[in-house]
């Protein structure tokens, strides 16, 4: 049983675009991000570069989550996000995701206990009869 929709994003994908979604929908879908901004808010336990940030931005925007400009404020970078639909639909694209998983796990423990217990009725039956 394959699952029907995977989740296309990395786990640093996924870490960036919750953070950059958080600050989106804060101001109706746009928000100015500096990398300081976004490494607080990022998760302490992933590895994430600085050099990996503008990269990661570009993925995102190519896979039409949203629109970043880089702009310079002070020396400093700035990241102009606009979210696209695909990027408003983020949290519940994962949502479903996350609910077809538990589904296919529930369902597989489930047809692995009626497995066991019709083999148990087997074993049973098949004893009875050679006896």
């Amino acid at each position: 049983m394959a699952l029907d929709k995977k989740s296309p994003l990395s786990k640093k994908e996924k870490a960036l675009m919750k953070v950059v979604y958080r600050e989106a929908m804060m101001n109706n879908g746009a928000c100015l991000l500096s990398p300081i901004d976004i490494f607080e808010r990022l998760p302490l336990d992933l590895e994430f570069r600085a050099t990996e940030l503008e990269p990661t931005l570009k993925v995102l925007e190519l896979d039409d989550y949203f629109d970043v400009t880089t702009t310079d404020k002070k020396g400093e970078p700035i990241y102009c996000v606009n979210l696209h639909q695909k990027g408003l639909a983020f949290v519940r694209e994962e949502e479903g995701f996350r609910r077809s998983l538990r589904f296919k796990i529930f369902l597989t423990i489930l047809l692995a206990i009626l497995t066991a217990t019709v083999s148990v009725i087997v074993r049973y039956i098949w004893t009875s009869i050679s006896i």
